[in-house]
């Protein structure tokens, strides 16, 4: 299982503070069946100076627990268009850029950040996008996503209800209409990898194989070059009843 949305190395941001934070996560993700992490720290000028160095230490750790450790950075929608496009990180030194919209209004200049780090070869991951938006909010979203290729990242704990039941009611949404493509913990601490409680929940309701999908198969792919799957549809109650009877 590959996991590339963690707050893991320690001070750089609001997930581990000490080195044993850090490892406690690394445990926990290790019993979890997580192979491969992405320490996604939050960007700043700061952070981007001291997280080589960090990163560097934290690696030696994850290695004890057999966790591959990957290099990548979250961006802020609001604060990414002021990064220069050669200093950005992306996740596992891939093409593909992981951005937070961290705001509950959608800003209608992104189409064109979008067009231009395009242009500059990045392919974007839209970060837990069910935790900011209505309803009604979010389906235009989903839409402006769409039109422009954007991929779309949920939280485990969004599924599970950590965050709420809105953001659990538009992450269901997300998957039934087919428009997720990775699912990952956002993890800040130890306990919030929830990734096993979530596969129950996401077996449950769109049967074998989509968590997998989306937890390994898609990001395999992404470090790859490879193509990436949305998820698929979820069956209509009449298909779904149909199923079971054959």
């Amino acid at each position: 299982m590959k996991d590339f949305h963690c707050h893991l190395l320690p001070g750089l941001d609001d997930g581990a503070q000490t080195l044993f934070d850090t490892e406690n996560m690394l445990k926990r993700a290790a019993e979890s069946g997580i192979d491969t992490i992405a320490a996604t720290s939050h960007f700043s000028s700061e952070n981007e100076v001291r997280y080589d160095g960090v990163w560097a230490a934290v690696k030696k750790i994850a290695a004890k627990y057999s966790i591959r450790l990957l290099k990548g950075m979250e961006y802020d929608l609001m604060d990414i268009a002021e990064c220069p496009r050669e200093k950005l990180r992306s996740l596992g030194d891939s093409g593909y850029l992981l951005i937070d919209m961290n705001c509950d209004y959608i800003i209608h200049s992104m189409v064109n950040l979008f067009f231009e780090l395009k242009l500059s070869g990045y392919k974007i991951i839209f970060a837990h996008p069910e935790r900011m938006l209505s309803e009604n909010e979010l389906k235009k979203l989903l839409k402006l996503l769409e039109e422009n290729a954007i991929f779309i990242q949920i939280d485990c704990g969004s599924i599970v209800g950590c965050y709420g039941e809105r953001a659990k009611k538009n992450a269901f949404s997300i998957l039934d209409r087919g428009g997720c493509h990775f699912l990952w913990n956002d993890a800040h601490n130890d306990e919030q990898f929830v990734q096993d409680e979530c596969r129950v929940m996401i077996k449950k309701r769109y049967g074998n194989g989509i968590f997998e999908l989306l937890t390994e198969k898609n990001p395999s792919a992404l470090l790859s070059d490879s193509e990436i799957q949305a998820s698929p549809a979820r069956k209509t109650f009449w298909e779904r009843l149909l199923q079971k009877e054959c």
